[in-house]
């Protein structure tokens, strides 16, 4: 008897037009599936199919870690918002400009405002952010930099991609749009939000706040980096562990060829015969093009130029 009932219940939720035939098992489909599912293809990233992102357990209170580059610069992998926000307040006060590395960081509501105070109170300006549904509070408005702080705003680019998520999202956005933090990579996520579990479909999570910028909301979109580079998802992915286990940050960037030595007279003894050198099988383009951006700033006077060394040897030197 139950079954009669519950396909019922279910060709009710069918247009009219649609043949329950052509449908396998149609029949153990429930009315209010049908409604998610609908609502999830309507409403792209307010009702997923998958658990939405959140921190991965290895990386939680993971400390930053820091990597000096060529043009005296410094760039900062963050694994764990929340614990790496001492760090990033150290280096927005001692450096003119910083790349934070922020792929594959998922940070909530409470970090992300932290983080967002220490990039404001380092003179940093954003747009305005603000939360739909009652699950994320209303975000503070940080007040204006003292006038008696004469020190310029650094340079800040966060490297961001697909794993780039939470809302840390809403926040980047904010600081893009004033052009204060520029984004390097791919776009990321698109859930600056909260989700809760579907009580009758645990397959289903339903979103039920969100914080989003004055530009509008991120929910199934994402923040789109105002540097894009197009590297697939596995590329990306392949040069970020590379240097997991790796102290020089400078093997992922492209480098000049050696130059070419001074001819000599011929010698009696045949020369040896140099050695090829191999290429380089792993770069990271997103990385390449903060550096990049940095360079032209330097070149157009917005960014001191380095006083330091670019690298170890000339094989590190870094073009622009």
């Amino acid at each position: 008897m139950l079954l009669p009932l519950l396909l019922s219940a279910t060709l009710l939720a069918l247009p009219p037009e649609v043949d329950p035939a052509l449908f396998p098992d149609v029949e153990k489909v429930t009315s209010e599936e049908i409604e998610l599912a609908g609502l999830s293809a309507l409403y792209p990233g307010r009702i997923l199919h998958e658990a939405p992102h959140t921190i991965d357990h290895e990386d939680q209170g993971r400390p930053a870690k820091a990597f000096d580059l060529p043009r005296n610069l410094t760039c900062l992998r963050v694994y764990d918002l929340d614990t790496a926000l001492p760090k990033i307040k150290q280096l927005l006060d001692d450096k003119p400009a910083l790349i934070l590395d922020l792929r594959f960081v998922w940070a909530d509501a409470k970090p992300a405002e932290a983080f967002a105070a220490l990039l404001s109170d380092a003179g940093l300006d954003y747009d305005t952010v603000h939360s739909e549904g009652a699950t994320l509070p209303e975000p503070a408005k940080f007040p204006a930099r003292d006038p008696k702080i004469t020190k310029s705003a650094p340079v800040v680019l966060a490297l961001v991609n697909g794993m780039t998520s939470g809302p840390l999202e809403a926040w980047l956005a904010a600081f893009q749009e004033k052009e204060s933090v520029l984004l390097v990579g791919t776009t990321t996520a698109g859930q600056p939000a909260h989700y809760k579990t579907s009580v009758n479909h645990p397959g289903f999570y339903i979103i039920d706040g969100e914080l989003l910028p004055v530009s509008g909301s991120l929910v199934g979109s994402g923040v789109k980096p105002r540097f894009q580079v197009d590297v697939t998802p596995q590329e990306s992915y392949t040069a970020y562990h590379f240097l997991e286990n790796r102290e020089d940050i400078t093997t992922l960037l492209r480098h000049d060829a050696p130059a070419p030595a001074p001819a000599k007279p011929a010698a009696t003894t045949p020369a040896p015969i140099p050695q090829s050198v191999p290429n380089q099988e792993i770069s990271d383009p997103v990385l390449q093009r903060a550096v990049d951006v940095v360079a032209a700033l330097q070149v157009l006077g917005r960014l001191p130029s380095s006083t330091t060394p670019a690298a170890k040897s000339p094989a590190t030197t870094v073009t622009h």
